[in-house]
This record gives structure tokens, sequence and C-alpha cells, in this order.
């Protein structure tokens, strides 16, 4: 999925959305100068190089790549008057094959743009969207005549409007980067969940066990972004709760004997404004205390999303002998799916084309000491799982999404995450 906020919208004043040919036609019109995160180009790459020779395509997405992203757009020259190029020459296939070969590691996530002329003069461009990436830097390797047939192996970055080689300190700081940014990612979805954790703890009595599920994009949304409006963030709790129905429907065979959908049953989609971010609960307003299960959605403004739901609530009959811990598999199994349809459309909201690190884990409060109980259906009630093992703590989960996950990587993913809380009691994600 392409970025929606890219060098165009700032300099044209767009919102964000997808680039179109309007907005190049304005910016060239406009003489827009080429920047670290957009280079013009006149004529499109070579169909046949040689085989090991160096690709001058691979370089400028690596460039654009190991610095911020950007656009490469071709139809453009370099006076910045539009040329236009032929978009049936444009072959997505052999550009990405290119850039598999050429790269180590590869870029993935760009995405080509064909923009057909909207103003007769068919002059149609192609747009190359490179995002930043995770795993910079990026190396270009191959051989070059001008240096004498020698093989070089270097990595390209942005300059202003130019394209330079990293120094080996450049390359040792990159490195540095990459893995400091991954300790970030981890660092972020753990303070999230700890945050949750304490807030849930603050305001719920007696002893409970939580399902906290906290995903991140592994590009947060720019704070220059603007943020969703309040409807626009009910719409999306409304399709993400219609979308889980239809996962849980592919994935099990009797999806019913889960309930109801928690996040429609138990909030009102009616979120308010917290810190950088839309909340939605039944908690934490006394004017509306409620007894019901407690559950809590947060779309932050750069991208991230944290769902808990209390899983011990009415999670056993008060016939039934007195358990200090239940945990509702059934539950967990709901919350799990319907935070990852969730997750996924937000993002798809966003228009953000990133991975996604999902973490789940159950809270309880420290000290207690009790045993988390698993309870599972018994022909359609609720009973203690008798086989199941009773740990004191458990292990959180992990998972991710893919930039472009259809319907059967959101079940697997969901899956994923589920099975990792309930393997740890001895069960399976479809308990008897």
């Amino acid at each position: 999925m392409p970025r929606s906020w890219t060098r165009l919208h700032a300099y044209l004043g767009h919102p964000p959305g997808p680039v179109t040919y309007e907005m190049v036609a304005e910016a060239v019109q406009r003489k827009l100068g080429e920047s670290d995160d957009l280079d013009w180009k006149e004529a499109l790459p070579p169909a046949s190089p040689v085989p090991g020779q160096w690709n001058e395509f691979a370089k400028d997405v690596a460039a654009m790549a190991n610095t911020r992203g950007g656009l490469l757009v071709y139809g453009v020259s370099d006076t910045i008057d539009m040329v236009g190029i032929d978009l049936s020459k444009v072959n997505d296939k052999q550009l990405g094959h290119w850039l598999r070969v050429h790269l180590q590691p590869t870029v993935s996530g760009v995405n080509y743009l064909k923009l057909l002329a909207t103003d007769g003069s068919g002059k149609d461009v192609l747009v190359v969207d490179v995002p930043a990436s995770e795993m910079a830097p990026h190396f270009l390797y191959g051989w070059q005549q001008k240096d004498k047939d020698k093989t070089t192996f270097n990595a390209p970055f942005r300059h202003r409007d130019d394209t330079d080689y990293m120094a080996e300190h450049q390359i040792a700081l990159a490195y540095r980067d990459r893995f400091a940014r991954q300790d970030a990612a981890e660092a972020a979805l753990e303070q999230h969940v700890q945050h949750t954790t304490d807030l849930l703890f603050g305001e719920s009595e007696g002893e409970r066990a939580w399902l906290v599920v906290a995903a991140r994009p592994t590009r947060p949304i720019p704070r220059m972004v603007p943020a969703l409006t309040r409807s626009e963030a009910q719409e999306v709790i409304f399709r993400g709760s219609k979308r889980a129905e239809d996962l849980l429907a592919s994935a099990l065979p009797m999806p019913r004997l889960l309930g109801p959908r928690l996040f429609p049953e138990f909030l009102d989609n009616n979120p308010r404004k917290g810190l950088r971010r839309w909340v939605d609960t039944n908690m934490l307003v006394p004017a509306r205390a409620t007894r019901r299960r407690g559950v809590l959605v947060e779309l932050h403004h750069d991208g991230t999303v944290v769902t808990a739901v209390d899983l011990s609530h009415n999670a056993l009959p008060r016939s039934h002998p007195a358990v200090a811990l239940p945990v509702s598999c059934p539950v967990l199994i709901s919350a799990v799916f319907e935070t990852i349809a969730l997750v996924h459309e937000y993002r798809l909201t966003l228009r953000a084309d990133t991975p996604i690190e999902l973490r789940a884990t159950l809270q309880t409060q420290s000290g207690h000491g009790h045993r988390l109980t698993p309870v599972v259906l018994d022909h359609g009630h609720p009973e203690v799982a008798e086989w199941g093992r009773q740990p004191r703590t458990v292990q959180p989960t992990h998972s991710d999404l893919a930039p472009f996950a259809d319907d059967h990587a959101l079940v697997a993913s969901a899956t994923e995450l589920a099975e990792g809380l309930l393997h740890q009691f001895g069960l399976d994600i479809l308990p008897a």
C-alpha cells in the first residue's frame, strides 16, 4: 500500500491520501526541486540490463530506503518539465526482481503507481514509492565499466538532491540505528502493555486476569500526519468488528460458541480523546459505572492499537465451586481475533504500508500467586478444563502482520497469538 504523506503532499498542502497525476503535474508546473525524498527521472530504467551490471534503478531505491524513503518519478526531465513515459513498458515484476537480485538485504514495500495523464497531454508518469526501511543499510552490488570492471558493494543514500555512498563510519552508524530501532520497538510494546496494566489494576476490583494486546507499526505514523476524526475512529471500530466476525467464521467451525463479539457488545463505539489517541472503554467514567465485562480499546495517532479484556468476569456460573482466577478461553480467542481485525482496519484507514508487531499477554496482580484456571465450553456451558494446566504465570506471545495481509494472513496471526497463550494451559485453539 503506497504511503499517504509524501513530499508532494507537504509541498502542495494536500491532506494525506494517494499520490495523483494532478499532484505530480502541479508540482512540475510549480518547479518543485529535487530533495532527499524526491527524485525526478526523465526515462525509464533500461529494459534489459547486462546480468551482474551495476543497476541504477536498484541504486536509486536503496538510496531512498537508506535515508527516509521517498518518490522516484519517471516522466519528468532534469529541467522539471513533464515529458511522460510509455506505461506499457513498465514491468513491475522485473523491477521487483532487480531489487531482489542487486540489493542485500532487499527492500520490501516498494509500490509502483502508474498514473495516466488526466490533462489530455498523454504524458503519463510512473511514481515509485519507496518506504523508509527498518532493515537499512541496504547494499548494492555489481560491476561498473567506469570502474574498470571492478565489482563494487556500496550502500547508497540521499544527500539533499544527490545520491552518495556511505563511508565506513556511516555504515556502522546505520547498523547501530537498525538495532536501536528494533530494541526501541520492543521497549515501546512493553511500555504500552505496562501502562495499560497499571491502568486496569487501578480501576478493577478483586483479582482478575486481563488479556492485553499491543500492536505497533514498525514505522509509526509521523506526528505531522493529521489524526483521525472521531467519526473516522468510530468507523474503524465498526469495520473491525465486522471483519472479525468474518475471520472467526472462516477460522472456527462453530464461531457462535464463542458468544457475541466483545467490542460491539460491551462498548458503545463512543471513543473519546486521550493522549494522542482515541480511547473507547466501559470503564474510567464513574458516572457510567458498569458491572459488565471490562473492555478497553485505544487507537493511537501513530498507528498503535492497544486492547484489554477482562477474562475472569463471569467466566464461571455462580453455582460453580469458587475458582480464584478463572480465564475464559472462548473470550480470549474472540478478543484476539477482534484485535487483529481492528489493527488491520486501522492500518488501512491510515494508509500505512508498514509491518505490524504484536504482543499479547495475560496480566494479573502481582503478589497474589493464584493459579490461572482455564475455562472452556462443554456443550455450550462454561466449565473448568480439568485436563488443562493451571500455571501461576503465562509468558507473552508475539506475532506480526505483513504490509499487505489478506484474510488468510490475519487468521494466521490471530491463531498464532491465541494458541501461544492457550498452549501454555495445554489447550488448543478449539477447546472441547
